[in-house]
């Protein structure tokens, strides 16, 4: 078909002779779709009616122009095109189905990662014909009834050797799918597609849009900054592979992302890997609305367990009043709850004294300690508290789910902060002197926080500090809980359940063994076999109702379904 290279469309008054309107599908700002019949080669059609007005000619002349250089299974093709003096006409091919858009949290991993392949051939067709689309969408893509994915609405796209559409300055396309050079009205190539099918990808996968705020105003500063929260954090179950490929079409530098067509092939090799599930509904699907509130959740949690921090330690220091106690904890919950770093900063500081109070050495590591605590942990700041929910769990037998709840942190993350949890733990109990404790691992030798009162200088008490937490049962410690954030992470991401179930039971017989064998042939120190057996099985029965609760339909439990 020959590319348009006028202003206006084809007269054709009679057109309503040729096609038959059947019924309306869909209206947008602008234009009209109709399900038609072409009586002259009886077929089904889409009929997309535009009325003509100021600026509207050139943006059909530049839909027209790009179609008809697209020859593609998975795009939408233009049969023809007309007006009748008030209206533009663009005849379509007509798609039974529904939209991508209606679809959204049906599609299982598979399905969802399949439609990404699809749309990313066709976009690697379509940029290789020279044609940006610029608006990728859910609302853009047709699922026909076989399942395959179809992009359509090219009515902003632009030719990359037109000179239409590329001084910066322009703003095209839906902001909650725009590329970060697309927002700010800089010039846009290949990458931009690639990135929204990035973030509908992304979508599919974790049920949500990464970057839609509550209003277009944030969301486009979501977009420009990057502020996206990895999805392999909020999917750890997915394939490493398929995580990946996502993170690379949504990076921030339209430079360092792939091409369409190394997208389609990364999502090709997840899929050929066999660990994608086609079930419609998966547990976290349904549990996914709860999470709109994990935000508030994560900050009650650290206001909850920053308040029984001040109350603790507070008692153990005669350096404040009493009567200052209850208002400190208010406080320090309060601000927390509103603004967790700043809550952070309160309650650090508020430790400071007391510690000075102690001794000026141990006040100086701990101010040392303290910034880089908050310098580390700003971003997420109830990871520096992960430690006192640990302690807070040693009565009720229920520590060591510290370590393994630290897995909603993220893979990379969930094993560093298990590591924190399990030195800050074991260095509260020894200044605590609870020494026949399964999460001291060997019995001291002398009480430690009597040794860090008597340290003369920074330099004796940092190296006093220093030696516990370097010490062999806190490597031990540290070594054990980051397995187990990793352990559950790994047993979470199986698909078999029976894989999952021997997954998780290795795990919890082989905490049990470290914590049991590895401290009495090294430090000859022999924990309560009770303590240690209340632990693991707490620990044990909750994992076990993570690994079957998180299930879904598995593509083994699939191929034994009958109609």
């Amino acid at each position: 078909m020959p590319v348009v290279s006028h202003s206006s469309t084809p007269l054709y008054v009679d057109w309503a002779q040729r096609y038959e309107i059947v019924r309306k599908v869909g209206a947008g700002g602008f234009a009209e779709v109709y399900e038609a019949y072409d009586r002259k080669l009886e077929r089904p059609v889409a009929l997309k009616v535009i009325a003509d007005r100021p600026g509207m000619s050139g943006r059909v002349v530049r839909e027209v122009e790009a179609a008809a250089s697209l020859a593609h299974p998975g795009i939408v093709a233009l049969y023809d095109f007309f007006g009748d003096g008030e209206r533009s006409f663009l005849v379509w091919e007509f798609v039974e189905g529904q939209p991508l858009a209606a679809a959204l949290g049906e599609l299982g991993d598979a399905d969802a990662a399949h439609v990404g392949e699809e749309l990313a051939e066709a976009l690697a067709y379509a940029h290789s014909q020279g044609v940006i689309h610029r608006d990728i969408k859910p609302q853009n893509v047709m699922i026909d009834d076989e399942g395959r994915a179809k992009l359509m609405d090219f009515g902003i796209a632009r030719l990359m050797d037109a000179q239409t559409l590329t001084s910066e300055g322009d703003v095209l396309g839906t902001v909650a799918y725009m590329s970060p050079e697309q927002a700010s009205s800089r010039r846009i190539g290949p990458a931009s597609d690639v990135y929204s099918l990035g973030i509908v990808l992304y979508e599919l996968l974790a049920g949500f849009n990464p970057v839609r705020g509550h209003t277009p105003a944030e969301t486009m500063a979501n977009v420009v900054a990057g502020r996206i929260e990895p999805l392999e954090e909020v999917r750890p179950d997915l394939p490493r592979g398929l995580t990946d490929a996502v993170a690379a079409a949504i990076e921030t530098e339209a430079a360092e992302r792939p091409s369409a067509a190394a997208v389609a092939a990364e999502l090709r090799a997840a899929l050929e890997s066999g660990r994608l599930g086609h079930g419609r509904l998966q547990a976290w699907r349904v549990l996914r609305p709860l999470q709109r509130f994990a935000v508030l959740g994560e900050r009650a949690v650290g206001a909850g367990l920053a308040a029984v921090v001040s109350a603790v330690l507070l008692s153990r220091f005669a350096t404040y009043p009493e009567s200052w106690t209850l208002p400190v904890m208010a406080l320090s919950a309060a601000l927390w709850f509103v603004v967790p770093q700043l809550g952070l900063a309160w309650l650090l500081g508020v430790l400071a004294f007391p510690v000075f109070a102690v001794s000026f050495s141990l006040g100086v590591v701990y101010i040392v300690g303290a910034v880089a605590l908050y310098w580390l942990t700003r971003g997420r700041p109830l990871v520096a508290l992960w430690p006192a929910l640990a302690v807070l769990l040693v009565p009720v037998y229920a520590t060591l789910l510290a370590p393994a709840g630290a897995a909603v942190f993220g893979r990379l993350r969930g094993p560093l902060v298990a590591a924190w949890a399990g030195a800050g733990t074991l260095f509260y109990l020894l200044l605590e002197r609870v020494s026949r404790s399964p999460y001291t691992g060997f019995q001291p030798r002398g009480h430690l926080a009597t040794q860090l009162q008597a340290a003369g200088n920074p330099l004796t008490a940092a190296y006093r500090v220093l030696a516990v937490t370097l010490s062999g049962p806190s490597l031990l410690q540290m070594a054990v809980w980051a397995g187990l954030a990793l352990a559950v992470t790994f047993t979470l991401s199986l698909r078999p359940m029976l894989v999952r179930l021997w997954a998780w039971s290795l795990s919890m017989c082989l905490v049990f063994v470290l914590y049991r064998v590895v401290p009495i042939r090294l430090w000859d120190y022999r924990v309560s076999l009770s303590a240690l057996l209340a632990g693991v099985s707490v620990l044990a029965v909750v994992v076990l109702f993570a690994v079957v609760f998180d299930v879904g339909q598995r593509p083994e439990e699939r191929r034994d379904e009958r109609p």
